[in-house]
């Protein structure tokens, strides 16, 4: 498993060239570390000298990339948000329709978790502190928010969903109902077919839950 940064999303803080830059081996060897041994052992009791020992460098090499621990998982989630938003963006140029871009969206969410460390790092570990909380929800919360609710806006326009409700509702429901899949599978270690779930949820989410013609 490897967590790909770019400099805009990194905040690691070489960027002198020598190697110490985001994206160098060294850094994405840490930075796979932080993920493995956090998820392994626990935010708390994962000490800069634990995940050294696993990227195979000393312990203050961490130092050279990283201003703090905290540093090293505000990137690893930057990251994981990251490669999201892209897929998404390079997706949605070929996939125009409203429904398929939501199911995409759920899709993508739904499979930048598959790594088992990195979804207890993201469904577990970043929610034992109410910092990293509150930066999830600042950085990318707003921005997941956001994309949905275009999608959404976009859709309503074209007369194919309802204008009567609320768009950002709407997005709300949706990170929930792909946060709340992905919290289950870390606790009970089920797997989810990505594609087939996220055009299920879509599905749930357009249409609820009545057969036909039922009114309930």
């Amino acid at each position: 498993m490897t967590l790909r940064t770019t400099s805009a999303s990194a905040g690691g803080r070489g960027s002198d060239g020598g190697g110490k830059a985001p994206g160098s081996e060294k850094y994405q060897r840490i930075l796979d570390a932080a993920v493995e041994v956090i998820a392994e052992n626990g935010y708390f009791n994962s000490p800069v000298s634990a995940i050294a020992a696993k990227a195979g460098v000393a312990d203050g090499t961490i130092y050279l990339y990283f201003k703090s621990k905290d540093e090293v998982l505000r990137t690893a989630i930057d990251a994981v948000f990251a490669k999201f938003y892209a897929m998404v963006e390079e997706e949605f140029k070929h996939r125009t329709g409203p429904r398929e871009q939501l199911e995409f969206i759920a899709q993508v969410h739904l499979e930048s978790h598959e790594n088992r460390s990195v979804a207890i790092l993201m469904q577990t570990e970043m929610r034992q502190s109410a910092k990293f909380i509150a930066e999830f929800s600042h950085r990318h919360l707003v921005k997941y928010i956001s994309v949905v609710r275009e999608v959404v806006r976009r859709g309503q326009k074209q007369g194919i969903f309802r204008s009567d409700v609320s768009d950002g509702l709407v997005a709300h429901c949706l990170f929930g109902a792909i946060d709340e899949l992905l919290s289950s599978a870390v606790f009970t270690g089920r797997a989810y077919d990505a594609k087939a779930t996220a055009a299920q949820v879509i599905d749930v989410l357009l249409h609820g839950i009545t057969a036909g013609e039922a009114h309930v």
